[in-house]
Formats: structure tokens, C-alpha cells, sequence
């Protein structure tokens, strides 16, 4: 989930608990209100009738129409002593006139004559339906709080999503960043002091970054190039001592594997120059290339090689494409796809080579099981079963297509392992 999404949830659920706390406020502050209000003019009619009752003036009659509604009983001094004697309460009252309840709000007093008698009086008015009042509050608190909140919500996302450009501008920066190749200078204007800082430790380590990796290659471009000549000097030596009579047959036999592990160090080594080569762009002799010309040329110089295999080699090449790209890094491309094809394939297997236009894809039998599509493409990757390999072919492959910008995937369709070369259109 996004941040921004994750905030904007956050603020949103923390909206809606204090609208609904405010609600339930708003609700009791409203009643108390009105409450207070219509307790100070019963507490003031009821005192009055009390007054004049007690000093013997005749009483009004109770009057529906003013609202204001009274009656007076005789209570016993047991009744008054367990009861308060002044009461507010919510209640119901019939109404003649309307020929129905209706609610009221009543005060109750507990008061003393002259003679020592208790008497009770209870002043009713009407009030409000506080039950329309609260569904009245809800309808209108409701429709408040889809507005605040949606309102609210959407001043988050654009506030969030503005104030997190920065972020989203350094993030699209590193997506597009490639060690070692020519890459936009990060250009990411904010008065955010975090994202300052964010921004000087990505710019920091990138630059530490491309220091170390340029070092690296410095380091394995000289030490490969520094190890030609005495892996050169190694193998010419031994392969004059072969030539020696009086050599037993176990020394020979030991020469014979010392020259197998130079000429595989020798490969290795070959193999990293050029990798060193290829990062470092040194391949700019671009020419038209044909894809099918090139692939038919090396097959036929592999099905003799590994003819003993006796595999099937069938094509399909009718659309392939011409690119733009220096013609022996085209031969090695597809040279170590080719070449893998037959020295992971099993006796009797297959190898279907095919091109459609844009892709040029190379299928072979072989393990039953997939490769590890994470880790196929690194530098001395091999699999368990071929240990004698550099691991350094698929990764020359990869670095090839990277420099022109080809993609390479992998695939395990039908039994088959399938590498597929894609070219950007033109």
C-alpha cells in the first residue's frame, strides 16, 4: 500500500471517531439546553403557583392551549419523606385537544402548608420530540460527516501526494539509475529538510557506489589482463614438456589436467576482459546485422562439435530481424545461447530456434526441472551438474543486451528451457 494511501487511512479513521465523539456531544449539549431552559420556566410557574396557593389567591386554571398544564394532590408525610422534593423529568401527556400524548417535560415539588399537610404539584409543558430531535441530529450529522469527510480526505490526498513529490521524483531517479552507464543528474527542488538530506545521502552513495564499481573494474581489467601472458607462458611451457620421451604415462596424464584447468583459467580470464570491455563501452564499430545469417553460421559450426550428442536442431527464421550492433558482440550473444543450448541439452534432445520479427528465441531440452531465474544471469553462476563451467556465458549475454538496450528473459515451457532475445523496435 502506498504511504500516502497509509496516511490518508490513518487520518480518515481518526476523523471519523472524533466527528462521532463530537456528535454524541453535540447531541447532549443541544438537549441539556433545552432542558435548562424549559426547567426555568416550569421552576418559575410552579413557584408562583405554590406562592398564591399557600397565601390562599385563587388558582388559574390549567390551560392546554398556553402549554403549561398543573395539578396539586394530597400526599402523606411517609410519601414525602421517601421521594425528592423537587423532580425533573421527560413523560408523555394526554392532550385533549389533539386527542393524543404528546411529550412534555414535568418539575415536581414536595411542599408543606400552614395546617402541617403535604402536598405534591406537578407543572407540565409541552417540549420537543426528542425522538425527531435525535433522528433529525443523525440525518443531518450523517450527511455532515460525508461532506467533512470526503472533503477532508481529498485536501489529505492532494496535500500528501503534493508534499510527497520529492519522494516520488528520488524514487523514479533510482529506478532509472544504472551503475556504470550515463545516467540524468538528480534534479529534485524541495524546502522539505528531510527530503534535502534524503536526497545529499542518495546522491553520497551513489557516488561511493560508482567509485567502488569503477575501481572494481579497473582492478579485474588489470589483473585479467596482467594473468594473459603468464597463463600463456604456463600452457606453452607444458605443452613442450608433452613432447618430452621420457615422461612416464601417469606424468603425462597430470600435465594433461594442468593444461585442462589453465585453458578453463584462460577462458575465465577472456571471458572477464570482455566483460570489463563491454561495461566500459569500448564496442562502438555498429553495423547492420542480420540476426538469421548470424545464428546459421554458428550452428553450423556447432552440430559437428556436438554431433555426438545427436541432437535435432530445428529453425524457424523466415522473420528475422536486421539490428544495429557491433558484429562480434552479435556473434558472441548469440553464440553462448546457441552454444549453452547444446552443452546443457541430453543425448537425443532438441534444440527449436525460432524469430518472429522482434524476438529471436533459442528452446532446449535438458534438466527437468527449471532454472533459477533470479541468479541465471550472474556472474559465475553455474548449475550443480556443471561444474567445469566459467558461468560466465549467460552473464556476457545479458551485458550485451544491456549495452543496446535488448531485453533477455528466461523460461521453462513444456520441458523446454527457453531464452528469448527481444529488440526494441525502430
Amino acid at each position: 500500500m502506498k504511504l500516502q494511501n497509509v496516511i490518508t487511512f490513518r487520518l480518515s479513521i481518526l476523523k471519523a471517531v472524533s466527528i462521532a465523539l463530537w456528535a454524541v456531544c453535540f447531541y447532549f449539549a443541544i438537549i441539556k439546553e433545552i432542558n435548562n431552559e424549559t426547567d426555568e420556566a416550569l421552576t418559575t410557574y410552579a413557584e408562583n403557583i405554590i406562592t398564591d396557593y399557600l397565601a390562599g389567591v385563587e388558582l388559574p386554571p390549567p390551560n392546554e392551549i398556553s402549554g403549561n398544564l398543573y395539578k396539586i394532590r394530597n400526599i402523606s408525610a411517609d410519601y414525602a419523606s421517601r421521594h425528592r422534593h423537587i423532580r425533573y423529568k421527560d413523560t408523555e401527556m394526554y392532550f385533549s385537544r389533539n386527542y393524543g400524548y404528546e411529550p412534555a417535560r414535568s418539575v415536581t415539588y414536595i411542599f408543606k402548608t400552614d395546617d402541617g399537610q403535604y402536598r405534591e404539584l406537578s407543572v407540565f409543558t409541552t417540549t420537543i420530540d426528542k425522538d425527531n430531535l435525535k433522528r433529525a441530529i443523525l440525518y443531518w450529522l450523517i450527511a455532515l460527516y460525508a461532506v467533512l469527510l470526503s472533503g477532508i480526505t481529498a485536501v489529505n490526498l492532494w496535500t500528501v501526494r503534493h508534499s510527497m513529490k520529492p519522494l516520488k521524483r528520488l524514487f523514479d531517479w533510482l529506478d532509472s539509475y544504472k551503475l556504470g552507464q550515463k545516467n540524468k543528474p538528480l534534479y529534485n527542488p524541495t524546502n522539505i529538510n528531510e527530503f534535502k538530506k534524503l536526497n545529499e545521502t542518495v546522491r553520497n552513495n551513489i557516488e561511493r557506489s560508482e567509485r567502488q564499481y569503477e575501481q572494481q573494474k579497473m582492478f579485474i581489467a588489470n589483473a585479467s589482463h596482467e594473468m594473459q601472458t603468464p597463463l600463456a607462458v604456463c600452457t606453452n611451457r607444458l605443452e613442450m614438456l608433452l613432447d618430452d620421451e621420457t615422461l612416464t604415462e601417469s606424468q603425462m596424464g597430470e600435465i594433461i589436467k594442468t593444461l585442462r584447468t589453465l585453458k578453463n583459467l584462460s577462458a575465465t580470464n577472456r571471458s572477464l576482459l570482455l566483460l570489463c570491455k563491454i561495461d566500459n563501452g569500448q564496442f562502438n564499430n555498429n553495423v547492420e546485422t542480420d540476426i538469421k545469417d548470424v545464428a546459421g553460421r554458428i550452428l553450423a559450426d556447432l552440430k559437428p562439435i556436438y554431433g555426438r550428442k545427436d541432437i535435432t536442431v530445428s529453425t524457424d527464421m523466415r522473420q528475422a530481424p536486421k539490428v544495429e550492433m557491433d558484429a562480434s558482440l552479435a556473434d558472441i550473444l548469440l553464440a553462448n545461447l546457441l552454444r549453452n543450448a547444446f552443452i546443457h541439452n541430453t543425448d537425443g534432445g532438441r534444440i527449436a530456434v525460432k524469430t518472429d520479427g522482434r524476438t529471436f528465441s533459442v528452446a532446449n531440452t535438458g534438466a527437468t526441472a527449471p532454472l533459477d531465474e533470479t541468479k541465471i544471469f550472474e556472474r559465475f553462476y553455474h548449475s550443480a551438474d556443471k561444474k567445469s563451467s566459467t558461468g560466465l556465458g549467460l552473464a556476457l549475454a545479458k551485458a550485451v543486451c544491456n549495452l543496446y538496450g535488448f531485453g533477455l528473459n528466461y523460461r521453462f515451457n513444456d520441458g523446454m528451457h527457453v531464452f528469448t532475445i527481444t529488440f526494441p523496435k525502430k
